[in-house]
């Protein structure tokens, strides 16, 4: 009998023990809070990644505004916990690091987060800014371009792409948006122009804040990359001129027979010309419309849904001159 009440006592302490480590069994499961970037400490940091901090305003930098809490960082590897599926984009345009914090203005009741990313080099800054411009946003002459649109100022400069957001819209946004813009660009320095291959570009048609960067897939074609887009009008409907550039001439040349021999594969074969550049073809895509192409040693140039194979012709000479 003893033995038998030291048994079922034992028995009872360890369901007792088991109990309190499941915490009674009476509270739901709680899973553990989404991991996020830990705070910056610059001292456990690399110089470039000290560099990327350093151009994040220190607190009441601009007067009025203070930061609050630490900022954080973000690589490649974990640049989607930030900014979820829009970070495949930011990869193609050649993404290093990113650097973000919060900033408050308490009078006002005003709140902008700041994130600078920094990318491979200024046209991928360029082309990262440009792929998420407002043509129709209040263009600012801060860094080497940026714009305002309702609660969102962004800009780029040297290598970096550069975004700040309020949660909302505000009449007393505006001011501290630009001043906050004003101070990062002030800290990173080096603005310069936009990337030197746009300047090859014919002004004549030219919509206004319409330049493109394409890392790959031009026009949809996995052979075609490292491209560079301008928008153009001419009374009508708005039409593409797009510039290709190779390692070298045999591989433009390859491209361009390539991308003729895609036109000819869903639609009439195109038309060879001999002119403007080394020549080229003139065909039809079944989305685009009229398509000219021509070629000038490692540059491949294509105008897609050109008014008339007259004023596509014309501006692939104006471009393949240069």
């Amino acid at each position: 009998m003893i033995s038998l009440r030291v048994a079922t006592q034992g028995v009872l302490f360890v369901s007792v023990l088991v109990l309190a480590a499941c915490g009674g069994g009476d509270k739901p499961h709680q899973s553990s809070p989404p991991a996020q970037a830990p705070p910056a400490k610059s001292e456990a940091l690399g110089e470039s990644s000290r560099q990327l901090l350093a151009w994040l305003p220190d607190p009441g930098a601009v007067p009025g505004w203070t930061r609050t809490g630490e900022p954080r960082r973000y690589g490649p590897g974990n640049l989607w916990e930030y900014i979820d599926g829009a970070a495949e984009t930011f990869l193609t345009f050649g993404f290093q690091e990113a650097a973000t914090a919060d900033y408050a203005d308490a009078a006002r009741k005003l709140e902008v987060t700041i994130d600078i990313y920094r990318m491979g080099d200024p046209t991928g800054a360029y082309g990262m800014y440009a792929e998420e411009r407002n043509p129709s946003a209040t263009f600012l002459p801060v860094g080497s371009e940026g714009y305002r649109s309702g609660n969102v100022l962004n800009f780029w400069a040297g290598p970096c792409y550069v975004k700040l957001t309020a949660p909302r819209e505000d009449p007393g946004l505006t001011a501290g948006l630009e001043a906050l813009a004003a101070e990062v660009a002030r800290r990173i320095g080096g603005a310069g122009p936009r990337p030197a291959v746009f300047d090859r570009f014919p002004a004549a048609g030219l919509v206004a804040h319409s330049f493109r960067v394409l890392p790959k897939d031009v026009l949809a074609q996995s052979y075609l990359s490292n491209g560079f887009e301008g928008e153009y009008r001419d009374g009508g409907k708005p039409w593409k001129l797009l510039l290709v550039v190779f390692d070298a001439d045999d591989a433009a040349s390859g491209a361009l027979d390539r991308y003729q021999a895609f036109l000819a594969s869903s639609g009439p074969a195109p038309r060879r010309i001999t002119a403007p550049g080394q020549g080229g073809f003139v065909g039809k895509d079944g989305y685009y419309g009229l398509v000219v192409a021509a070629r000038a040693g490692r540059h491949l140039a294509i105008a897609v849904g050109a008014p008339s194979e007259r004023q596509a012709t014309a501006q692939l000479s104006a471009l393949l001159k240069q």
